[in-house]
C-alpha cells in the first residue's frame, strides 16, 4: 500500500461521513442540489468522495484488497473535484484519494478499465492517447507558416494538446488560438511533430510510472526551449503542466490557460472585440480549469467584454459547477454514464434560455456536443475563442 499509505494516511481519517461531498445548498434556499455525478447516478455512498476515503482506509488497514468491484466504483468517477470543494472537513481531498486508489488498482492489475488500456498503450507508443502516428502532429498548421519553437527562440510556446491537435472536430481550438495569438502580436511558436502528450490521461487513470516518465521527459524538453510562458487551450493540459509537473521536477516557465491569456490581452488593449454578436450565452466551468486551477472569473470577464453578448449563469456554477462527464477516462470506459452526466448539464443550460453553451475545454465541448446531438437540444456548444474571434471580425 505504498501510494495511499505514504500520501493519504491522515486525510482519509478526517472524513466525518456527513455526505456534504454529495450536494450543495444555495444561500437562502432549502433545496440541496447534487454535485457528485457518481453518487447522484448510483446512490451508494461508496461512489461519493467520502466513500472513496473509506475505501482507501480499508486498503491501508488491510481490511480491503484491490479487486474488480473496487475498480468498477473508483473508475466511475470523473475526478471533477466537486467533493473536495464541498468537503466539510476542509483538510480532505477525496478526489486525490481516489486518484491514489487508482494507482493501487493499477499496481494490482485491476486498472485502468479494459476500454481505457488502449489509451495508455497509445501514449507509450505514439505520445498521444488517440492511436495516431507521431507524424500526424501539427497537420492542421503545416500551411500556416508558424514558427518552430524547437528550432528558434520565441517568447511564448503554444502547447496545443493532443485533442486540439489530433481530433479534427476539435482542430478549431488550435486554429482559433493561433489567430488570437497573432492578433495580439505575440512572439510565439509551436512544436508540431515534436510536441508530446502532457500525460493528463495516464495521470488520471492512475498510471503513475508512465506519467512520471513522460512528465520528466517533457519538463526537460520544455525547459530547454527557454520560453517565458506556455499557453495552452486544453484545461487538462493546463492543470497537469501548471500543477502536476512541478511536483515531478523543477520547471523554468510559466503556464497560462487561453482564458487567462485572453483576459490579459483585453486588459492591455492588445485585442479589441468590437463586432456585436447579439447572443445569449451560459458558461460551463471545466473542472480542470475551475476547481483544479481557480480560473473562474477570467472567462466571464471575456464574455462580458464582447459587444452584444448576454451572460446568464446556470444554477450550479464556478466551484459548484456540474461536471461535463468526459473526464478521467469515463468518456472512454463508460460512455453511457458520460452522456448521462452531460444530459444533466445540457438540461441545466437550456433552463437559462441561452442560445449557446460556452466552455473552454476540448473534452467538455466533445461530450456536451455529443449530448446536445443525442437530445436534439436547441442550443449551440461553442468555445470561448469562437466568440472572441467572431467579435474581432
Amino acid at each position: 500500500m505504498s501510494a495511499v499509505a505514504i500520501t493519504m494516511d491522515m486525510l482519509m481519517y478526517t472524513c466525518p461521513r456527513c455526505k456534504t461531498c454529495t450536494g450543495t445548498m444555495h444561500p437562502g434556499e432549502e433545496r440541496v442540489e447534487s454535485v457528485c455525478p457518481a453518487f447522484e447516478r448510483y446512490r451508494y455512498f461508496t461512489y461519493a468522495g467520502g466513500g472513496k476515503c473509506y475505501t482507501a482506509q480499508g486498503l491501508l488497514e488491510g481490511a480491503l484488497q484491490p479487486d474488480e468491484d473496487m475498480a468498477e466504483v473508483i473508475y466511475h468517477c470523473t475526478l471533477c473535484k466537486a467533493c473536495s470543494e464541498q468537503c466539510a472537513a476542509h483538510s480532505a481531498e477525496p478526489s486525490e484519494i481516489a486518484r491514489q486508489v487508482r494507482r493501487e488498482l493499477v499496481a494490482a492489475g485491476y486498472g485502468p478499465p479494459e476500454a481505457a488500456r488502449g489509451l495508455v498503450k497509445s501514449v507509450r507508443q505514439n505520445d498521444n492517447p488517440y492511436g495516431a502516428p507521431r507524424r500526424m502532429r501539427g497537420r492542421w498548421a503545416r500551411k500556416l507558416g508558424l514558427r518552430d519553437a524547437g528550432k528558434e527562440k520565441v517568447k511564448t510556446l503554444y502547447f496545443v494538446g493532443c485533442t486540439a491537435d489530433l481530433v479534427p472536430a476539435r482542430n478549431h481550438f488550435a486554429l482559433n488560438t493561433v489567430k488570437l495569438l497573432q492578433a495580439a502580436g505575440e512572439d510565439f511558436g509551436i512544436l508540431g511533430e515534436e510536441e508530446f502528450c502532457c500525460g493528463a490521461t495516464v495521470f488520471n487513470l492512475g498510471c503513475a510510472e508512465v506519467f512520471e516518465e513522460l512528465a520528466r521527459r517533457n519538463i526537460e524538453r520544455l525547459n530547454s526551449l527557454g520560453v517565458e510562458r506556455i499557453v495552452t487551450s486544453c484545461a487538462g493540459c493546463y492543470s497537469v503542466l501548471a500543477h502536476a509537473y512541478p511536483e515531478v521536477a523543477r520547471v523554468e516557465y510559466r503556464v497560462v490557460s487561453t482564458p487567462e491569456y485572453l483576459d490579459e490581452m483585453l486588459r492591455e488593449g492588445r485585442i479589441s472585440p468590437s463586432r456585436p454578436l447579439d447572443l445569449k450565452v451560459t458558461y460551463h466551468d471545466p473542472c480542470h480549469l475551475g476547481r483544479y486551477c481557480g480560473v473562474y472569473e477570467e472567462p466571464r470577464r471575456i464574455l462580458q467584454a464582447l459587444p452584444g453578448v448576454e451572460l446568464v449563469e446556470m444554477r450550479r456554477n464556478r466551484e459548484k459547477s456540474w461536471c461535463c462527464g468526459a473526464g478521467a477516462g469515463v468518456k472512454t470506459s463508460y460512455p453511457d454514464f458520460a452522456l448521462w452526466i452531460g444530459e444533466q448539464r445540457v438540461r441545466e443550460a437550456l433552463e437559462t434560455g441561452a442560445q449557446a453553451l460556452v466552455s473552454a475545454c476540448p473534452f467538455c465541448e466533445g461530450n456536451l456536443s455529443d449530448t446536445v446531438e443525442a437530445l436534439g437540444a436547441d442550443i449551440r456548444v461553442m468555445d470561448l475563442t469562437d466568440l472572441v474571434l467572431q467579435s474581432l471580425g
